[in-house]
């Protein structure tokens, strides 16, 4: 009993650290809060507010103003380890399917421009240079991931070459959050910078001392106060979960929020060992709204 009463403390403590970074611009949601209608934004919007801020910050980043300038930019960076999940989560997030297979996205930065757009056809296009010219390619829902891969082989050329170049992606669609991600595998100088956010995905199957992503963002988020994780795959291994996050030992300061995407209203809810964790870290919804939450407070800065 005592054991289990210095692990319901640590949950806690960890709930609160997911509230701390501005409990006054919004409310984290429960699953009671979440609205089912899928035309409802994911998260509660404070659009007129914040959505200005983040499109003007967009705007410098594709002009590419703010690195001529020595300005860093406020910016979600999304890193994980291979198969841990980390594609179904953007997916979730933004609401269309991504490429799969063997580090096909992941060779350029992919930044990831969700807006809320109330029109009943979603709006999908790409921004990217290539051969020294600028080029927008407009897409759908259906041919997103097999645009995103000629753009990449665009940039890096075929194979397994990597570019530095950045595939801006826009998805302007309903009920996704407002929010600018940048996807990327190993390309530091977007997590260098104090204004980055790190959102580590891990794999709920593994050891998070182990994970390659958990070594990256510690390189250059030693205190852990900027990153982050999202656990994944929680079903695959129910067991100690709920201890592993509360103990914390790989030191995330953001707090954590563990998701199973499709299935997870109904495993947080009757699982006997997923639905003892706090309502307040599971879900993608409440993933979505800390995001919004913390892309709002470092823009505001």
């Amino acid at each position: 009993m005592a054991g289990g009463s210095k692990s319901s403390q640590k949950q806690s403590k960890n709930a609160s650290n997911n509230k701390q970074v501005d409990s006054q611009i919004v409310p984290i949601p429960t699953p009671s809060d979440e609205n089912q209608n899928n035309n409802v934004p994911i998260v509660s919007s404070f659009n007129d507010r914040i959505r200005p801020l983040l499109d003007a910050v967009d705007k410098l980043r594709h002009l590419n103003v703010a690195a001529k300038e020595g300005i860093q930019l406020p910016t979600i960076v999304v890193v994980g380890d291979q198969s841990s999940g980390k594609s179904s989560v953007l997916e979730s997030l933004a609401g269309i399917s991504l490429p799969r297979g063997q580090g096909i996205c992941t060779r350029v930065p992919l930044i990831m421009r969700l807006h809320h757009h109330p029109a009943a056809t979603p709006e999908l296009y790409l921004e990217y240079t290539a051969d020294g010219s600028a080029k927008k390619v407009t897409t759908d829902e259906s041919s997103v991931a097999n645009a995103i891969n000629s753009a990449t082989e665009e940039i890096a050329g075929g194979g397994k070459g990597i570019s530095n170049n950045p595939l801006t992606l826009v998805v302007r669609k309903n009920g996704v959050p407002d929010l600018t991600m940048v996807d990327l595998p190993g390309i530091t100088r977007y997590i260098n910078p104090e204004e980055s956010i790190i959102l580590n995905v891990l794999s709920a199957t593994v050891d998070f001392s182990t994970c390659e992503s958990i070594r990256m963002s510690q390189k250059v988020d030693k205190t852990g106060d900027r990153t982050l994780a999202v656990v994944t795959k929680v079903d695959k291994s129910p067991e100690g979960l709920l201890e592993k996050v509360a103990a914390d030992d790989v030191g995330i300061g953001l707090g954590y929020v563990c998701v199973r995407n499709r299935i997870e209203a109904q495993l947080f809810g009757t699982h006997p060992l997923l639905s003892k964790i706090d309502k307040s870290i599971v879900g993608v919804p409440v993933l979505a709204q800390r995001l919004v939450q913390i892309q709002a407070t470092i823009i505001s800065r």
